[in-house]
């Protein structure tokens, strides 16, 4: 666990209680901060003395008797806790109007377990990580990112150029039967879950979708159509590490549905077509082993077979 996780959870991580999910964090200009968990019932505690009177407020309004807000001596309890219960509480003496807390409730969840998807779409350079959580936290959540190598050292995965959501992994170990590990931790001030994702690299190809895909009539060829495309820019070096592609085509008003595969080329013939019909056309890609599995469809392109 790196060093930012280790001082995250000793300063932000308290243990929880089931009948008050609430956890004091800091105080900033006399404003305690605490967080809550939705959908339980969390109990705010007054620091004036136990035999006063004392009058609650939520944002300077009074705080009144009601079935989700339960006063109860110097304490509020606010039962099943929802969204809109949060703001900026205080409570007053009413003996001596002293004000004796403000306290900041923000509510929230704590983090899911992260969904996290591995794949090289630029193989064997890199792979590319991303994952989202199962829920929505309403929270400030930490993500942490580590992967190792094998039975290697475990390193930081990096962030710098990929988004808040994803990590990348670079010199890639080829052919290997020793996996990678990825470890993703989410962190709040209610929990922290973790999730665990383990590949081969070679299983984990996934190219970009094929580029500038074209689609045209030939001239005198009724029964034929041009279909021209490039490789993903993303794919370092196809003609070293080849990629064969998959065609997709249909006539407009029909629903059958053809597809074909291509070897390592870059265009290819459609033939036997109906004509003066239109045809949607859209390719793929993938790795020419079958390793991992292809990729999205290219954007659908379409074209009237020649008529004289």
């Amino acid at each position: 666990m790196n060093e930012r996780l280790i001082f995250i959870l000793g300063t932000l991580l308290v243990p929880l209680s089931s009948s008050n999910d609430t956890q004091e964090q800091s105080a900033t200009d006399g404003v305690t901060t605490r967080y809550g968990q939705i959908g339980t019932n969390v109990t705010l505690v007054c620091s004036c003395a136990d035999r006063d009177v004392v009058e609650w407020r939520l944002n300077d309004s009074k705080v009144i008797e009601t079935d989700a807000t339960h006063l109860t001596g110097t304490s509020l309890t606010l039962t099943i806790a929802t969204l809109p219960m949060g703001g900026l509480y205080s409570c007053h003496s009413q003996d001596s109007g002293k004000t004796c807390n403000r306290l900041h409730l923000i509510l929230g969840y704590p983090p899911g377990k992260p969904q996290v998807t591995c794949w090289s779409a630029s193989y064997p350079l890199n792979v590319i990580c991303s994952w989202k959580l199962e829920n929505e936290t309403y929270l400030p959540t930490e993500i942490s990112a580590t992967y190792r190598y094998g039975i290697g050292e475990t390193k930081e995965c990096s962030r710098n150029a990929t988004g808040d959501n994803s990590c990348i992994i670079t010199n890639m170990s080829l052919f290997s039967h020793s996996p990678y590990t990825v470890t993703v931790t989410a962190v709040n001030p209610l929990g922290i879950r973790s999730a665990i994702k383990s590949f081969l690299l070679e299983k984990i190809i996934k190219p970009d979708p094929p580029m500038d895909v074209t689609v045209s009539p030939i001239p005198n060829e009724p029964k034929k159509l041009l279909l021209r495309w490039k490789p993903p820019v993303t794919w370092p070096n196809p003609e070293v590490f080849v990629l064969t592609y998959i065609v997709h085509f249909r006539q407009e008003g029909s629903r059958r549905e053809r597809v074909t595969e291509v070897d390592d080329q870059t265009s290819y013939t459609l033939n036997g077509l109906r004509s003066k019909a239109l045809y949607f056309v859209k390719v793929a890609a993938r790795d020419v082993l079958n390793n991992g599995e292809p990729s999205a469809w290219s954007s659908t392109k379409s074209a009237r077979l020649w008529s004289s």
